[in-house]
């Protein structure tokens, strides 16, 4: 007998995504038909809430999101924070210590606020995050210098991310900090993504069941890359995508297409609505 599956978990860059940051229309019909059977999509994602903005308008059969690598969970429907959890005040100052020690770009996220040094939005590119230039422009709120906002933040922050020159770097970076109660994920090409103690999009995963009383047995997680990895196992299916790396080739259950040929659209229709 097939079990059968009350939610699907996309990820987003590489696995929702195009390459050109799109969303293919084939996928964005498969959405709209889980919705109408009755079905929870869930995007799944290191963003913050500010970077699902572009896509307000074409997402509406998605209800929820699990940001920032699962330290927040947000209800789209209610316009509200479902659950939250931020990194210790105490680790702020390695972290800054850390990140003067090489060459990068610093984001922090709060309450899905994505925060950043305006001055450094146009010069992405520097830190291997072209693709994302137009986003932050639109969607980022600048300051004058983020380290100093970081420091003198009272309303906590889910996560950091750190952008460098090469992934050799953000490796050196990770090692300064390998004694923080803090999670520490390479993403991307080159950067550190640092969560909470215990948060991964696994443990989001497993909040957002809790939140809607659906097993984690029942639900699907979809992926790419070494940070969905978390979710993918703790699904009753995990699902890596044609493009996806070798590991989360591996950990998956099953294989669908590529990013650019509407992966995701097979995966809801496939194991979701089958």
């Amino acid at each position: 007998m097939k079990p059968r599956y009350g939610l699907i978990a996309l990820d987003m860059d590489g696995t929702l995504l195009r390459s050109d940051k799109s969303i293919g229309e084939k996928t964005l019909a498969a959405i709209r038909r889980a919705g109408e059977r009755g079905k929870a999509v869930c995007l799944a994602t290191g963003r913050p809430l500010a970077e699902i903005g572009p896509y307000e308008k074409i997402l509406g059969g998605v209800r929820y999101c699990m940001l920032e690598s699962g330290a927040l969970l947000y209800d789209r429907q209610e316009k509200k924070i479902l659950a939250r959890r931020t990194l210790p005040e105490a680790s702020f100052a390695r972290i800054l210590a850390a990140s003067r020690e090489e060459d990068m770009m610093v984001q922090a996220m709060s309450r899905g606020a994505s925060v950043v040094t305006g001055s450094e939005i146009p010069q992405m590119s520097r830190w291997h995050m072209e693709p994302y230039l137009s986003l932050y422009e639109q969607v980022a709120t600048p300051v004058p210098d983020v380290r100093s906002w970081i420091r003198n933040c009272k309303s906590g922050i889910e996560k950091i991310n750190l952008y460098h020159l090469s992934r050799e770097a953000s490796i050196r970076t990770a090692e300064r900090l390998s004694n923080l109660p803090i999670e520490r994920i390479y993403a991307e090409t080159s950067s550190l993504e640092l969560s909470p103690a215990g948060v991964d999009k696994g443990s989001g995963l497993l909040d957002l069941c809790r939140v809607l009383g659906i097993p984690i047995s029942e639900a699907i997680a979809v992926g790419d890359a070494d940070n969905d990895l978390p979710m993918i196992r703790a699904a009753g299916l995990g699902v890596a995508m044609g493009n996806a790396n070798d590991h989360v080739l591996a950990a998956a259950g099953a294989v669908v297409g590529t990013n650019d040929a509407d992966g995701c659209a097979e995966a809801i229709d496939r194991f979701l609505l089958d």
